[in-house]
């Protein structure tokens, strides 16, 4: 692989983890706000951090992260089905490490984050942006 790609995809990670943790941080708000205020089971919580999340994720990750602009409707299917099925292991990691392991809601959603960042990663760059390889060196050498 070539250095300029190693760069590219080094600042895309870059990128997305800044994205990650900004939507992270919103989800912890929404998750907590609604389970410890407003008394909402934790997994319906999480499920409505996640719609939260998702959009905004979508909109900054879409423009920012991999320069794909946000006004493709396919590309916003892919975007949800990715999500939607990394809430559903993640919905089943949670409800695990919640019930069968005790461990608090909001570690376990802290573990799930760490393990899911580098696979929603891969798997919105491959997946929701259908970016190829000479897509990424070509914005390399616009940056």
């Amino acid at each position: 692989m070539r250095i300029a790609t190693l760069k590219a995809h080094a600042r895309q990670l870059v990128r997305f983890s800044a994205v990650s943790l900004f939507c992270f941080a919103l989800g912890l708000g929404v998750l907590t706000g609604l389970h410890e205020l407003a008394g909402v089971h934790y997994l319906l919580a999480y499920g409505a951090s996640f719609v939260v999340t998702s959009s905004v994720g979508y909109l900054l990750n879409g423009r920012y992260t991999f320069g794909a602009g946000n006004g493709d409707r396919s590309g916003l299917v892919r975007y949800t089905s990715v999500n939607v099925c990394l809430l559903i292991v993640n919905g089943a990691a949670l409800r695990l490490l919640v019930e069968e392991f005790h461990v608090w809601y909001l570690a376990a959603t802290v573990l799930l984050a760490m393990a899911n960042t580098p696979v929603s990663f891969l798997a919105h760059r491959i997946v929701s942006y259908r970016l190829a390889r000479d897509s990424l060196v070509a914005a390399s050498r616009r940056a």
